[in-house]
């Protein structure tokens, strides 16, 4: 094992970085820190290291001092002696100050026992170390416990899209000029639909369906079926896509348990609720709670379902012309979750799409629409006026694609369209 470890670490500090578009980052090399980089599969994790180690030898720090391994290669079989990663990293190097250098560890999950060899690492052998994982679980509440204050977190979700702009190479900050603002335009109706996975960018519209149908099986496969030991397949599978084709509504337990039984299966709603959250662990849909001052009425209200990405949308053969606005609301979730977990849905007798709080700044109230019209004004400013008196100290915004109004609008209330309101919270 010993010797595919040292050809494994002797390619990686002999070929070339791969390419990269940069992406946001907060990592600081002084912060002596545990850095966990967490989020779905395809996300850019992975290059997000590639991005750091660069950065890295940028600054001066020689590539035999860091150390990359990703714990998905099948040949790596280590059967409980980590140690023999280190004495192979030294064997190659024997003059190497291991306090001096940076491990990345890719899809740590992979590894039994992980937090234990992590803490010890940290110990014992330097505290420059960066990790990934597909499992929100294993790399939050778990490593909290395990790792004690010792661990930051970075979240890297699907591409923002300021983000896919980059990397469509748009000048996102020019919104002037007739023929950029066109670009900027027909970017978010592509992005509207295909979502943010980078490797979308570049790929031709023919091939996206099934790419992203793959990103599913793999999520549900490997991060969800064989890391939580499911038996039953085929009802996980209808549980993820009906909650894929119930996003942006509410969701309840008892009709998914009726559902399931009516089909033949044989499950406990105990279960359900137990698949739900591992549903929600891998970064493929995420839980919306509705807004309530007291935490126990708030936990037992039904929740509503937003996917981290809209391309994962495919996969239940969602008719994308079928509703813009749950598209665009989707859009705006996923952009609020990249800013804040303090996150709800308001609702009393009318409905508000989300309550946001953020952090030294006042909270607020976001209704979103496709357009703005006869019928349906006065539900989408109601909505917030009733939001409003429930929550007074927080600030009414309306999102519209086409911002085009045909009447006065109430005069506290901010209407924006998404596009520009997208670009301007970066």
């Amino acid at each position: 094992m010993k010797t595919s470890l040292k050809r494994i670490i002797a390619d990686f500090h002999q070929h070339p970085f791969p390419k990269y578009r940069p992406r946001q980052t907060i990592f600081s090399p002084e912060i002596e820190k545990i850095w966990t980089v967490v989020g779905p599969r395809r996300a850019g994790k992975t290059t997000y290291l590639f991005q750091v180690m660069d950065q890295l030898e940028q600054q001066g720090v020689p590539r035999r001092n860091m150390l990359y391994l990703n714990f998905e290669d099948e040949r790596l079989d280590l059967t409980g002696n980590y140690d023999w990663i280190f004495d192979a990293w030294l064997e190659l190097y024997p003059d190497l100050d291991l306090t001096r250098s940076y491990i990345f560890f890719d899809e740590i999950q992979e590894l039994p026992q992980w937090e234990k060899f992590v803490r010890r690492v940290y110990d014992t052998h330097t505290r420059h170390i960066l990790l990934t994982g597909s499992n929100a679980r294993l790399l939050s509440t778990e490593i909290a416990t395990a790792l004690r204050g010792h661990s930051l977190s970075i979240e890297m979700l699907p591409l923002s899209f300021p983000e896919f702009l980059n990397f469509r190479d748009v000048n996102h900050q020019d919104r002037y000029s007739s023929q950029n603002l066109a670009l900027i335009h027909n970017a978010f109706d592509e992005y509207l639909v295909w979502g943010g996975f980078p490797e979308l960018v570049f790929v031709n519209d023919t091939f996206k369906v099934p790419i992203l149908q793959e990103y599913f099986n793999v999520m549900l496969l490997r991060d969800l079926v064989e890391r939580y030991g499911v038996k039953d397949v085929s009802a996980i599978k209808y549980l993820v896509k009906r909650l894929v084709r119930s996003y942006t509504k509410e969701f309840s337990i008892h009709k998914i348990y009726n559902e399931l039984k009516s089909k033949g299966v044989s499950i406990s709603k105990d279960r359900i609720y137990q698949w739900v959250d591992h549903v929600f662990s891998i970064y493929m849909i995420a839980p919306l709670e509705k807004y309530d001052p007291s935490t126990v009425r708030r936990e037992l209200s039904n929740r509503k379902a937003f996917l981290y990405d809209n391309g994962l949308l495919s996969v239940a053969n969602y008719a994308f012309s079928e509703d813009r606005g749950k598209l665009l609301e989707n859009v705006v979730f996923s952009h609020l979750r990249r800013r804040t977990k303090d996150l709800y849905f308001v609702k009393n007798g009318s409905e508000c799409d989300f309550l946001a709080y953020f952090r030294n700044e006042p909270p607020q109230l976001i209704q979103v629409t496709d357009h703005l019209h006869a019928d349906n004004w006065k539900r989408e400013f109601k909505g917030l006026q009733h939001a409003q008196r429930k929550i007074p100290d927080a600030k009414p915004i309306l999102l519209v694609h086409d911002p085009y109004l045909p009447f006065e609008a109430p005069p506290d209330v901010e209407i924006l369209s998404v596009v520009d309101w997208l670009l301007a919270e970066t």
